[in-house]
């Protein structure tokens, strides 16, 4: 497995004065921007705890409303889903994982240690930034 390069993700939340809490059911997690607080569901698995927590983490730092709707709310899914992707996915690591398995992205996720969900993020936004 490729070693992971990415920050530990608790000690970026509590550098910038960001609370993490549990909850139990639910959604896997919410970004609280009242209070500056993300909460994750107690039983996720590692690479979804991961995941989750960065994508959370990504609200926090594009300055998301947790009070957003509509067409807004997607949009800040959509920058949240990037954002998480960019910092857990570093580009050599994914051409590195993407030479040993191909384009398959669940042997790419597993080789990263994140989810197909931002493995296919990760693709989708580089791919459109690369030179034709």
């Amino acid at each position: 497995m490729t070693t992971l390069t990415a920050p530990n993700l608790e000690t970026l939340a509590t550098t910038h004065n960001i609370t993490i809490t549990t909850h139990t059911g639910g959604n896997k997690g919410r970004w609280y921007s009242d209070t500056h607080t993300i909460s994750l569901r107690n039983n996720l698995h590692p690479i979804a705890y991961r995941c989750t927590l960065a994508h959370e983490l990504g609200h926090a730092f594009c300055g998301h409303d947790s009070k957003a709707e509509g067409w807004f709310k997607e949009r800040q899914e959509r920058e949240a889903d990037t954002w998480a992707a960019n910092l857990l996915i570093g580009r050599d690591e994914y051409m590195d994982a993407e030479l040993i398995h191909g384009s398959c992205p669940g042997a790419i996720a597993l080789e990263l240690g994140v989810t197909v969900h931002l493995v296919n993020i990760w693709a989708t936004h580089h791919k459109e930034r690369q030179p034709q």
